[in-house]
């Protein structure tokens, strides 16, 4: 059950979210000298290394191999292998912070995958409205003239590949959902392993391509092993286990305007009008799906203590309906004594006129005395 969020929990979330808000811009450092595959591949390996290393001064072992690896291939693939490349090949097109805004729709994806694979998650009309809002921005960052073809460009399929992204890491979320719980820890572990191999093959074929990294370079594909997936994977499963998913999602809000906040005042990139209204846009569409059902109800409170009730009007009870019902009581008493009545005829119970017809024959019989007594 979750708890209540401490200090310790919102510092972790803050970290969480500069870790992960940070990564795009580091992504952006490390494709200097590494092509996509082979910063993905060293990016996973070094999480990989690191959580192998934490799992086993925890006590824990890894999962007996059989099925029960089959579920965290699923999650090796939709949670780091994919999502890693696309994010990866599209920051080679578009900013870091373009980036880090299109892959806040990802709770949207969510919401919609959920309503056909989630039991009673259903899409209410406030999460269509919400999704409908939150891809607006999407459509005003990446502009209306490039979605209609106006204008053909390599960030047109960069924004793309950012979505599809987001979309996988949706996959992934509702994947996990259904699969049920289990051991954080051990589970994060045999993924990464998992992941491990997978991005192997495409950075063997890309590794001819590396130039001779940097310093910089080398920095940053170890920050994004150690720190971006290594150890974010842990705060975040402490916050899984701590205050709960509802707290850890205000990490949707928090990571595309660090990310946006990195790419202007570490890069230097620049920052558009439209990218800021387009980013609003969407964490207004994700708030708009997340908590427009329970704002209804604060809302009507809120209605009902700022406008006047109105006026009661006594209501008066006049004498002539009492009047009727007695009038009806009464009807009915007599309808019952008639039916009683007809009951004990059918019964052969003289009545009292009956029984007085009987003592006026008695009295004419021949040497019968009134009294009763023989003459």
């Amino acid at each position: 059950m979750p708890r209540e969020a401490t200090s310790r929990d919102w510092l972790t979330l803050l970290v969480l979210t500069v870790l992960w808000g940070s990564a795009f811009m580091f992504n952006e450092l490390a494709l200097s000298a590494f092509p996509p595959a082979v910063l993905v591949a060293g990016r996973i390996v070094i999480a990989t290394v690191f959580i192998w290393g934490f799992l086993r001064l925890s006590g824990a072992r890894l999962p007996p191999l059989g099925r029960s690896w089959l579920p965290m291939a699923v999650l090796a693939f939709f949670g780091n292998v994919l999502p890693f490349h696309l994010v990866a090949w599209a920051q080679q097109h578009i900013d870091s912070s373009t980036a880090g805004i299109l892959m806040a729709v990802m709770p949207l994806f969510v919401l919609t995958l959920a309503h056909f694979f989630i039991p009673g998650a259903r899409l209410s009309p406030l999460r269509v409205a919400g999704f409908v809002i939150g891809f607006s921005g999407v459509i005003m960052i990446i502009g209306p003239s490039t979605l209609l073809g106006i204008e053909s460009s390599a960030a047109f399929w960069g924004a793309l590949a950012t979505l599809g992204a987001a979309l996988s890491y949706a996959v992934n979320t509702i994947y996990a959902r259904r699969l049920g719980p289990g051991d954080p820890l051990r589970r994060a572990a045999g993924m990464l392993i998992i992941a491990s191999m997978l991005s192997m093959p495409a950075a063997f074929v890309e590794l001819p391509a590396v130039v001779i990294p940097g310093m910089l370079a080398i920095v940053a594909i170890s920050v994004l092993g150690l720190l971006a997936t290594g150890f974010s994977t842990i705060l975040y499963f402490r916050l899984i286990q701590g205050p709960g998913p509802a707290f850890l999602s205000m990490v949707n809000y928090l990571v595309p305007a660090w990310a946006v906040v990195a790419g202007a005042l570490l890069l230097g990139e620049t920052i558009s009008q439209t990218m800021v209204m387009g980013l609003g846009l969407i964490l207004a569409g994700i708030a708009f799906s997340e908590f427009g059902a329970r704002a209804v109800p604060l809302l009507q409170n809120v209605r009902d203590r700022l406008l006047p009730a109105p006026p009661r009007v006594p209501v008066r009870i006049s004498a002539r309906p009492r009047e009727a019902m007695d009038r009806r009581s009464s009807l009915r008493a007599d309808r019952r004594l008639q039916a009683r009545r007809i009951v004990r005829l059918s019964e052969g119970t003289p009545t009292l006129p009956a029984r007085h017809r009987q003592v006026r024959r008695a009295n004419r019989r021949p040497g019968h005395r009134p009294d009763g007594l023989a003459s």
